[in-house]
């Protein structure tokens, strides 16, 4: 073959293949456009709340049956387009049962304990899934709620109820935490000591605060963010245990100042809102 002849022959296989990188080209910008998106979920284990069934009974102790759980849920959603939906299947029927369509937010909604299952003796899960929707994709992800949240850590799926004893038997005593009170927020007013009964659950009581003059006020549990009227601190043991003194403070909001503080504080049952114990009025 003379080079004449092959460098024609060069030249014309460097045309076709030429063409076919083209196409190539062509092909992996069209895959391109195709619509994505950025999807997370987290479980919000500290926002977990037990949803439960009180019974009084006729010598004073209350049957308490753990129905379900209170979960919340934070997501966020991303793409070069408007997100057009997100759902969540609680169920995994393939149905969607709860929506929240910006994209980001917090979503709350109810489990039954029936739909957990165990993973061993001391283990339990549940599954549901996410789901974010654009015209041109969908990006969904499981979401896995176990016994590692600290709300559920303590349940037994094979024992549900419970038989606990009333509060009538409990007394406290309120002492000033001899805080000079300025503008400033979140400063300690009293302290509350667990003198008579046993150790209890922050879920069983509620802690209500008056303050100079004011209406009474539900103090914030040392498990929740601080409200804004008053705000609990224990040892961070979970219980208000026996001989236990836990601090009463202001919340965001400047409840007290000028020096001093004339407060009371009322205890009440949380499951049937009976008042416990109620303070005399206490210059803090």
């Amino acid at each position: 073959m003379t080079k004449k002849a092959f460098f024609v022959i060069s030249v014309l296989f460097s045309v076709s293949l030429a063409g076919c990188l083209d196409d190539s080209s062509s092909e992996s910008s069209t895959n391109s456009s195709t619509d994505s998106i950025l999807f997370d979920v987290v479980n919000d284990c500290e926002n977990l709340e037990l949803n439960t069934q009180t019974t009084n009974l006729s010598n004073g102790s209350n049957l308490v049956t753990i129905l379900g759980v209170n979960v919340s849920l934070y997501h966020a959603a991303y793409s070069t387009s408007s997100v057009v939906s997100v759902g969540f299947d609680v169920d995994l029927d393939g149905s969607l049962d709860a929506f929240n369509n910006v994209s980001k937010g917090t979503t709350s909604f109810y489990l039954p304990m029936s739909s957990f299952s165990n993973l061993s003796n001391d283990r339990f899960v549940t599954t549901i899934a996410a789901t974010a929707t654009t015209a041109n994709g969908v990006s969904s992800m499981l979401v896995h709620i176990a016994n590692d949240c600290q709300v559920l850590s303590e349940i037994n799926l094979g024992q549900l109820t419970s038989v606990e004893p009333g509060l009538d038997g409990y007394d406290f005593e309120v002492n000033s935490a001899g805080t000079t009170l300025s503008t400033a927020t979140g400063e300690a007013i009293v302290y509350v000591s667990l003198d008579a009964g046993d150790d209890l659950s922050w879920s069983t009581v509620i802690v209500q605060m008056k303050a100079d003059g004011g209406v009474y006020v539900e103090c914030t549990n040392p498990d929740k963010v601080a409200g804004t009227g008053c705000d609990i601190a224990d040892n961070d043991d979970g219980k208000w245990a026996f001989g236990e003194e836990v601090t009463i403070s202001e919340g965001s909001d400047d409840t007290c100042s000028g020096g001093t503080c004339e407060v009371q504080i009322k205890i009440l049952d949380r499951s049937t809102n009976k008042l416990i114990y109620e303070s005399n009025t206490i210059n803090a």
